[in-house]
């Protein structure tokens, strides 16, 4: 298994626009499995996730790791067909601004100018 390396510098926004998630792998020593130690990006705080080839404790919890994908794919918004991940994400992307266009007559909403919404008049 590959061990996942990132930078682990406190209140690092540069990737994703937020603190990114600092992360630590722990071998496996002796009856102890092997972990990963995810922690806050602005704070003290902690998780553990320990994991084996059948199964992963998150915080505490233990689950299969079938158990585990059925929970946490459709959170991450990756949907499993077959053998394939899907990313459910790419998908349901659309712009902020995309203009919705009616079927039928074309029918606009009353003008409204800035002076009398300001003033606090109501219709």
């Amino acid at each position: 298994m590959e061990v996942l390396k990132r930078s682990n510098r406190f209140y690092d926004t540069r990737r994703f626009g937020q603190p990114q998630i600092r992360l630590r792998h722990r071998k496996g020593i002796g009856l102890k499995s092997p972990s990963y130690v995810l922690r806050c990006g602005c704070c003290d705080q902690k998780l553990e996730i320990f994991y084996s080839d059948d199964g992963l404790e998150i915080g505490g919890v233990n689950g299969t790791l079938e158990d585990w994908r059925e929970i946490l794919l459709p959170v991450l918004l990756i949907e499993r067909r077959g053998c394939q991940l899907i990313d459910l994400a790419a998908k349901t992307k659309n712009p902020a601004n995309k203009t919705v266009r009616r079927k039928g007559g074309s029918r606009s909403a009353p003008e409204t100018s800035r002076t009398s919404l300001a003033a606090g008049s109501r219709r």
